[in-house]
C-alpha cells in the first residue's frame, strides 16, 4: 500500500466513538452461574471491578521472548520442529505469538481462568474426554470455542493448550487440528493458566461459551451461556487499531482497515498510524506533542539553502513500522516529485518529549534548494509491507 499526503486545507469532522481499553497484565476469565444464567467477565489485579470482555483488548507484543528478563521479553516465539506442536498451524521455524502459561513479559497479557463458584453448585463427574483427568470426579466447567475471526485478509490459526515439562502438550482447542473437540475443562472454584497461540500479527477475535452440569453427576445441564468474545491484539498495528476502534468496528475493515478513512479527511489509517495522528478526528491532529504530519521549510545551513522535511517516524526495531518512509521534494510541482540528492538523518526526541523515544524517532530529510529558491514542496510517501 502506498499513500502520499499534502495539505492545502483541513477537513474537520465530528469525532467518532472511542476504542477499547488495553489489559496488558494478569487477568482471569471468570464464568459464573447463578439464577439459571451464566455471566462471563474479566478480572485483573489492578482494578477492583470486573471488565466486560466487549470493552477491552488483550495485547501481545511482537518483541521476542527473552527468558528470565521480563522487562524486555515479548510474546514472539519460534514454532518448534517437533510434530507434537503441529496443532498450532504454524510451520516449523515460523513465528508464533503466545500468551504464556507461565510468567510473561511486562505489559504482555497473561490470561487464565478462575471461578468463585461454591464447589457444590455443579455435579461432579468424569468427562468422556481422554484429555481430562480420569481419576477423580469433579464439578467441571466446560469452556467451548464457538468462533474464531482471524485478522481481516489473513489466514491465521488459534490454539489453546497446557504444557508440562517433559510431556507432550495437552491440546484443548485448535483451529488447525480438528481431531479433538474444541473445549477446555476446569473445576469450579479453581484457578489456572494455559497457553494461547496465534500464527499471524493483527487483531484476533475468539468467541467462547460456558456450560456445566447441575448433577447429580452428568445430568441436568445448565445449557450454554451467551457467547462472549475476547479480542487479542498481536503486534503494534493491532494494538493501534483496538485503541481507536470498538469491537464492531474491528470486524469491519472499511472502518478499521489500514486503507480505510473512517473520519473522511482524506487520510487513510496507514498514514494516521505512521505519523501518530488521530484517525477519528478530521485533519492531521497529533495524539501527542511531537507527533504529526511532516512539516516543510527552507533552512539556511552555512550559507546553503535546503528544502527540509521534519517528521516523526516509527522506529525500525518495530517490525510493524511501515516498510518505507520515502521523502520526496519538488521545487516546481509541474516538474513532479523526486528524491535526488535527499539526505535523511534520525535522532532521539529531546526532553520533555523523550517519552516518545521508545517507539518514535525524529527525522530530518533535506536536499539543496535550487539557486534563488523562495518556495518549495515536500512530501513523505508511506509504504506498508507484507506484515500489514
Amino acid at each position: 500500500m502506498k499513500s502520499s499526503a499534502s495539505f492545502l486545507s483541513l477537513l474537520s469532522a465530528t469525532p467518532l466513538a472511542a476504542g477499547l481499553s488495553p489489559l496488558g497484565e494478569h487477568l482471569d476469565v471468570r464464568s459464573h452461574y447463578e439464577g439459571g444464567e451464566w455471566s462471563n467477565v474479566l478480572r485483573v489485579d489492578s482494578h477492583p471491578e470486573p471488565w466486560d470482555p466487549a470493552l477491552v483488548f488483550l495485547p501481545l507484543s511482537d518483541k521476542p521472548v527473552v527468558a528470565g528478563n521480563p522487562a524486555i521479553s515479548g510474546s514472539r516465539q519460534t514454532q518448534p520442529t517437533s510434530s507434537t506442536f503441529s496443532f498450532t498451524g504454524a510451520s516449523p521455524g515460523d513465528p508464533i505469538w503466545t500468551a504464556v502459561q507461565g510468567t510473561p513479559g511486562i505489559n504482555e497479557v497473561w490470561p487464565g481462568f478462575d471461578n468463585d463458584q461454591p464447589t457444590d453448585t455443579f455435579g461432579s463427574y468424569i468427562p468422556a474426554d481422554a484429555r481430562v483427568s480420569q481419576g477423580l470426579a469433579r464439578p467441571w466447567i466446560k469452556i467451548s470455542l464457538v468462533d474464531y475471526s482471524p485478522p481481516p485478509g489473513k489466514t491465521s490459526h488459534f490454539s489453546l493448550w497446557n504444557a508440562s515439562s517433559g510431556q507432550p502438550p495437552t491440546v484443548w482447542m485448535s483451529t488447525s487440528d480438528t481431531s479433538n473437540e474444541d473445549s477446555f475443562y476446569y473445576a469450579a472454584g479453581s484457578h489456572l493458566h494455559v497457553w494461547w497461540g496465534f500464527t499471524e500479527l493483527g487483531v484476533h477475535r475468539v468467541t467462547f461459551e460456558s456450560s456445566a452440569f447441575l448433577g447429580p453427576g452428568e445430568t441436568n445441564p445448565t445449557g450454554a451461556g451467551d457467547p462472549f468474545t475476547l479480542t487479542f491484539t498481536v503486534g503494534t498495528v493491532g494494538r493501534w487499531q483496538a485503541t481507536w476502534f470498538d469491537a464492531d468496528e474491528l470486524d469491519d475493515p472499511a472502518i478499521s482497515g489500514m486503507d480505510a478513512d473512517p473520519d473522511l479527511d482524506g487520510l487513510v489509517n496507514l498514514l494516521e498510524y505512521a505519523f501518530g495522528t488521530n484517525p477519528r478526528v478530521g485533519g492531521p491532529v497529533p495524539v501527542e506533542e511531537g507527533l504529526g504530519f511532516p512539516t516543510f521549510s527552507l533552512v539556511d545551513d552555512g550559507g546553503t539553502l535546503y528544502e527540509t522535511l521534519t517528521y516523526p517516524r516509527r522506529r525500525a526495531g518495530d517490525r510493524l513500522m511501515p516498510d518505507v518512509y520515502q521523502p520526496e521534494f519538488s521545487s516546481d510541482l509541474s516538474a513532479g516529485w523526486n528524491d535526488t540528492g535527499v539526505a535523511t538523518t534520525a535522532a532521539d526526541f529531546d526532553p520533555p518529549l523523550d517519552g516518545l523515544n521508545a517507539e518514535w524517532e525524529l527525522v530530518t530529510s533535506r536536499r539543496p534548494a535550487p539557486p534563488g529558491a523562495t518556495r518549495g514542496f515536500g512530501r513523505v510517501d508511506v509504504t506498508a509491507g507484507d506484515e500489514f
